[in-house]
């Protein structure tokens, strides 16, 4: 063969491979897609190694094996895994650029990539790179959406984004400016929820729904106030939870929120019996917040498990403080403050409850066992024992936080009873008495007067109350009781807005 021909094929060739590297979300990609929001990562990684050797040049699949990654940090939060990996993020944002630049799904598979990467590095306080990430993430998906608007998965991405950065507190906004960087809760919703009706309008987009729907789950489980879109999405969420531990996750968090302890418990023991499915230790430590809400104190061994086998930091603290209050329903002193010493040796405190939990260590003393059985008994839905146990309790000999906490939770039982004038009463008193303290009690108090009065659309007293609980001073829970006050006052200027 002449040279000059030679030369010829081997540029041909080399265009064609370069160029053949393409996207195709087939079955094989949509039911590993599923696997992974299931867990079951072993599954779903026989697929992806069928689809490579089916259709090598497939760039989908570089997407599908970094979502099993970032789902692994998220859950395990393994910093030994997580330096080894590391690298895994260049790599493949390099095998996607490779993606010619008509294809939607070049910048879109990007973004999801840097976002993924960002979230896992918060749990491990690299928050610059974070930042960096979530701001590669934004700038990639808003050009793909001038670039393809009618591309409809880029949604999640949009609403994810805008969700994230309305969420940033006050005093980092500055920073978002910085960067043209910004979106609001509301806006993100929107998003969500324009491509919820999507997944039903169009069968290509249908594997997308259980991703969808896990995501606006969660923001109208700890955000919204509207008990009508919640159930309508637990109906719609139901079909896909069975056999789905990410979604049964999400299900039962829910059900558990909304009082219904004994379904969340129910459902929770049926999916911590299946098999195949990658370990999610979470679930022992909601199985064990269950189990105690009920004043079960079995439950002991549920927060053992977590705390002794869990490979990460979070909650860590809390199981063995709530493993302790276990004891403490026992009349255990003993086993409570052998509990609380391995509080101090044990975990971080970046997120609230933990924080808790190593401040209640600390202090060396044994907490008032009838505010916790009521505290308990009301996150369970058991509002009416919950309400006797503190309208019968003997005040006297009550410190000052004390009865600032039997007022509070008072109010929180009227609330959940639809009792509101009763719950107004308890916490303008909570307000009154605890602007002051440093617990967690008046701020709450304030931010569920304006939650209250904003179902009501009496905008002028929910905004007063919402300031009230931005303006105050304390130290526990302070900042997503604060957020959900900020998210409040959007909320409202927005329904105000002509």
């Amino acid at each position: 063969m002449k040279p000059v021909l030679l030369n010829i094929l081997f540029v041909f060739f080399a265009v064609s491979a370069t160029s053949a590297q393409t996207v195709t979300i087939n079955d094989n990609c949509k039911q590993a897609y599923n696997k992974i929001i299931a867990l079951q990562f072993n599954d779903a990684h026989k697929l992806i190694d069928k689809e490579k050797i089916k259709n090598p040049n497939n760039l989908y699949t570089v997407y599908l094996e970094n979502s099993i990654d970032f789902l692994k940090l998220f859950m395990d939060e393994n910093e030994a895994w997580y330096d080894k990996i590391s690298n895994r993020e260049d790599e493949r944002l390099e095998l996607l650029d490779n993606l010619p630049d008509s294809s939607p799904y070049k910048k879109y598979l990007q973004a999801n990539i840097n976002l993924q990467w960002a979230i896992a590095k918060l749990k491990f306080h690299d928050y610059l790179s974070s930042a960096l990430g979530i701001r590669r993430s934004y700038l990639l998906v808003v050009e793909n959406r001038e670039v393809f608007p009618q591309f409809k998965p880029q949604l999640i991405t949009l609403g994810v984004l805008h969700i994230i950065i309305g969420m940033v507190p006050d005093q980092y906004q500055w920073i978002l400016s910085l960067i043209s960087m910004e979106g609001t809760v509301p806006q993100g919703e929107q998003e969500l929820y324009s491509m919820l009706a999507e997944t039903d309008s169009n069968s290509n987009l249908q594997y997308l729904k259980p991703e969808v729907l896990f995501y606006l789950g969660f923001i109208e489980m700890n955000l919204g106030l509207d008990s009508v879109k919640k159930q309508d999405l637990l109906t719609q969420l139901t079909p896909y939870a069975q056999g789905n531990l990410m979604l049964t996750f999400l299900q039962v968090n829910m059900y558990a929120r909304s009082g219904n302890n004994d379904r969340a418990l129910q459902l929770l023991d049926s999916a911590l019996m299946w098999k195949d499915y990658y370990p999610f230790y979470y679930l022992h430590y909601l199985k064990g917040t269950y189990r105690l809400r009920k004043l079960d104190t079995g439950a002991k061994s549920d927060f053992i498990y977590y705390a002794d086998h869990f490979p990460g930091v979070n909650f860590v603290k809390d199981a063995r403080r709530q493993a302790g209050w276990s004891y403490l329903l026992q009349g255990d002193t003993t086993g409570y403050f052998v509990m609380m010493s391995k509080v101090l040796e044990q975990g971080e405190t970046d997120v609230d409850a933990d924080k808790e939990a190593e401040k209640e260590a600390r202090s060396g003393t044994v907490p008032n066992i009838t505010l916790i059985k009521a505290r308990l008994l009301f996150d369970g839905g058991y509002n009416r024992q919950a309400r006797l146990l503190l309208t019968s309790a003997d005040t006297t000999g009550y410190s000052g936080d004390e009865k600032l906490e039997r007022w509070y939770r008072l109010g929180r039982i009227e609330q959940k009873s639809n009792h509101y004038k009763a719950a107004e009463n308890y916490y303008v008193k909570t307000i009154a008495y605890g602007k002051n303290s440093k617990r967690y009690f008046a701020g709450n108090a304030a931010l569920q007067l304006g939650n209250m009065f904003e179902m009501e659309k009496n905008y002028p007293m929910a905004l007063k109350y919402y300031r009230i609980c931005r303006n105050l001073d304390f130290d526990e829970y302070e900042t997503s009781i604060k957020d959900k006050a900020k998210q409040g006052i959007k909320r409202i200027e927005a329904v105000k807005q002509p």
